[in-house]
Parts: C-alpha cells; sequence; structure tokens
C-alpha cells in the first residue's frame, strides 16, 4: 500500500499533469495493492 501525502492525492484525484508520467504509471500499478490517505489529508480537502 501507497500513502499519498494530500497534494499526491488530489493531483492524483483530478488526473493532473502536476504529477509525472512515471509517478502517475506507479501510483496507476499500485492502485491494486491499494492507496491510502490519512484522516489529514481528508481534513485538509474538507477545509479547502
Amino acid at each position: 500500500m501507497i500513502l499519498l501525502d494530500t497534494h499526491v492525492w488530489v493531483w492524483w484525484v483530478l488526473d493532473s499533469k502536476k504529477l509525472s508520467a512515471a509517478e502517475a504509471e506507479r501510483l496507476g500499478e499500485a492502485e491494486e495493492e491499494g492507496l491510502g490517505v490519512s484522516i489529514m489529508s481528508c481534513w485538509e480537502v474538507a477545509r479547502a
């Protein structure tokens, strides 16, 4: 499992070009294993 930092999570969900092709590919590969976010990341997004 990969634990995503808030900005990486947001970029991943939005399919942002701020993630390199290699980073996006790695996250796509890891998606089956599981991608996680902390409760604090949820809180940060909710506040935005």
